[in-house]
């Protein structure tokens, strides 16, 4: 079994959380996880409570974050040893998010 977790860092704010469990929705409506499933640095589910439930074999661990910082020191000090662990790098790097800028601004394009 193949697991994802969508790593956030969480808000106080209702819109965020939405935000991610879209994101959530949207990748298990492609069938290609047996798991997915979303965990937060500063709000519940914490990310060893979610590793703990999951059954995957392997699980790869997507931060969605705009870069590599102590977030990610922290998270690789708490998944070290867990070998069906795959943390990859923060979304924020993928040059899918700068396409992403550019249909954003091409959107909103009023000229």
């Amino acid at each position: 079994m193949i697991g994802l977790i969508l790593l956030g860092h969480g808000s106080k704010l209702p819109d965020y959380r939405r935000v991610v469990e879209r994101h959530r929705e949207r990748i298990e409506e492609f069938g290609i996880f047996d798991e997915v499933r979303t965990a937060y640095i500063i709000e519940e589910p914490r990310l060893m409570d979610v590793l703990s439930e999951m059954e995957s074999d392997v699980i790869f661990v997507v931060p969605l974050f705009i870069s590599y910082g102590e977030h990610l020191r922290e998270i690789e000090e708490i998944v070290r040893g867990d070998g069906r662990v795959r943390l990859c790098k923060p979304i924020g790097e993928s040059e899918l998010l700068t396409y992403a800028i550019v249909l954003s601004a091409l959107i909103q394009k009023t000229f």
